[in-house]
């Protein structure tokens, strides 16, 4: 059992007392040790996280391997370069076959570290159990295998990946085969994942997803539309699908910066939006009490950024003719958002041109500004989804 104090001494100030405190983990190859470091690993701060794997790289000896093998049983993604570096640093012909052989019958946390190990040490015989793996359930493993075959300039699983996205009427098949394109990474990737990826139930999973392996630069290539409804997707997702302790790594602040150079409507009202939510974040402690300090610092900046920008209003009547796109959700949000009763009758008019999903949408706004008489029978007798005519004429009593 780890001692009480273990997490506290292994990020201590004193680096001294931390490296005893890994060294000892080491030498008594205790996985009650680096589990209880596992289970803690959002409560540490990043920097010491890399600390602690650095640290434990430079510690371990080779008669210490049986070590790494035995806390590869857990997998943990702060750490995985624990494992990943300490395995490289002791790399041999010996070594990777036996890595090889745990890759075939370990469990899937083994798995997902060997694959890790491959994207380095680059073992051709590895590629049969890096194409099978990633095809499993553990996203973690998954993952990895993309990023291994993406070293390796192995297409064969990418293409397959794509062609389920491309032609799998299952939601959560076509997510997962996203998942792997975002880890394989490239520029064509981007482009692909947010070609199909706004009408999935899951996008903001998806878009999370990208940005989690693909940096901020790459999306720069895509154009303004596709960057702001990935700015608005990321949005829609905090905090109930996306932690607030993202909002630095996932560069929240250059979003800003960058849809706000657009001067356009639709960049203003993603902004907008934003700006009502950060808001709220910061000043309610129930969001931001677990955030640690880059985090908090991270949100004050992005806060004191939106407070300059100005509500404007100019092109919103033109965003509402946007028909059954994203651009015309956004406005009607904003128009909701803020309570901008005097849209009412434009929305109204432009009922008409609109797919039954968008008329359900616009329908609530209007109920919700007490302006739902303004829904006339007309629209609702073409409405073809019996249950969408039905939440219609509710909003219109």
């Amino acid at each position: 059992m780890p001692s009480n104090n273990f997490i506290k001494n292994i990020t201590s100030k004193d680096v001294s007392i931390s490296k005893n405190t890994i060294l000892n983990m080491i030498k008594t190859a205790s996985l009650d040790d680096f589990s209880e470091l596992c289970q803690n690993s959002d409560f540490i701060f990043p920097f010491l996280k890399e600390r602690i794997t650095n640290d434990f790289v430079k510690l371990i000896n080779e008669e210490d391997i049986g070590t790494i093998f035995k806390f590869s049983e857990i997998y943990c993604a702060d750490f995985e370069n624990l494992i990943v570096n300490a395995w490289r640093k002791f790399a041999s012909e010996d070594l990777t076959d036996e890595i090889l052989e745990l890759f075939n019958n370990g469990n899937l946390e083994q798995k997902t570290y060997c694959a890790l190990y491959f994207k380095y040490i680059q073992d051709p015989l590895a590629l049969e159990y890096l194409n099978k793996y990633a095809f499993c359930d553990f996203e973690p493993l998954k993952c990895a295998c993309a990023q291994t075959l993406s070293a390796f300039k192995d297409s064969e699983t990418y293409e397959k990946m794509k062609n389920i996205v491309l032609n799998s009427e299952d939601d959560f098949e076509k997510t997962s085969a996203l998942g792997f394109i975002s880890a394989y990474k490239g520029q064509d990737n981007v482009d692909f994942i947010v070609n199909h990826c706004f009408d999935n139930p899951f996008k903001v999973n998806i878009i999370a997803n990208l940005l989690d392996y693909n940096d901020f630069d790459n999306l720069k290539n895509l154009s303004q539309d596709k960057i702001i409804q990935i700015f608005s997707t990321l949005i829609e997702g905090y905090p109930e699908d996306i932690s607030l302790d993202t909002i630095g790594y996932y560069r929240i602040l250059d979003f800003i910066k960058l849809i706000n150079s657009y001067n356009n409507q639709y960049a203003k009202n993603a902004l907008i939006l934003a700006k009502e939510k950060f808001k709220e974040f910061s000043d309610n402690d129930i969001y931001t009490f677990d955030l640690d300090k880059n985090s908090k610092n991270d949100l004050k900046e992005i806060c004191n950024a939106l407070k300059l920008l100005p509500l404007e209003f100019s092109g919103l009547k033109e965003e509402l003719k946007e028909y059954n796109t994203h651009r015309f959700k956004l406005a009607l949000s904003v128009i909701q958002e803020l309570n901008l009763k005097e849209y009412a009758s434009s929305i109204a008019k432009n009922l008409n041109f609109l797919q039954d999903e968008y008329i359900a949408l616009a329908s609530l706004v209007l109920k919700e500004l007490g302006c739902g008489n303004l829904i006339s029978d007309k629209i609702i007798e073409k409405i073809q989804n019996e249950n969408i005519k039905a939440l219609v004429k509710s909003c219109k009593l």
